[in-house]
């Protein structure tokens, strides 16, 4: 699978998971093509700030392919913030694609890229941005 067609689907997926999360992000984790483990952020339902899209699909898969994820590839529809790039950094993804851009977190847009760049992390984005937006969109259409 392509980036293209496995951010399509972390899209579908990640609606499909909007309203009950309270959130618009989503991240797939992929190793050779296959999607190996998904999270939704849940800040709210969990009351937990630290429940992030990102964090909780990599505290799933390490139990399962150790801390070291080579050849792994993280997929979130929304640019990273620091504390998740930098789990990311630690868990030994080799590659970041990322839909919506966010500059709130970062000091520039391509603070993110600089950021990867550093640890040899390839980051890809903003990709169907767009498409991660109407997500957004489809949360404040139904009071959230």
């Amino acid at each position: 699978m392509d980036d293209i067609t496995i951010m399509k689907s972390l899209i579908a997926y990640t609606r499909e998971r909007a309203l009950q999360n309270r959130t618009f992000t989503g991240a797939y984790i992929v190793k050779d093509s296959e999607i190996i483990w998904r999270g939704v952020t849940s800040i709210e339902p969990d009351k937990n700030p630290l429940a992030h899209a990102e964090l909780k699909a990599l505290q799933g898969v390490i139990p399962h392919y150790g801390p070291g994820l080579k050849g792994c590839h993280l997929y979130t529809t929304q640019q990273p913030c620091p504390m998740c790039a930098s789990a990311m950094v630690w868990s030994g993804i080799e590659k970041v694609v990322y839909g919506l851009p966010s500059n709130r977190h970062w000091k520039t847009f391509d603070h993110v890229h600089y950021f990867f760049a550093e640890f040899g992390i390839e980051c890809v984005g903003p990709i169907l941005a767009e498409e991660c937006k109407e997500i957004d969109d489809y949360l404040i259409a139904n009071g959230i």
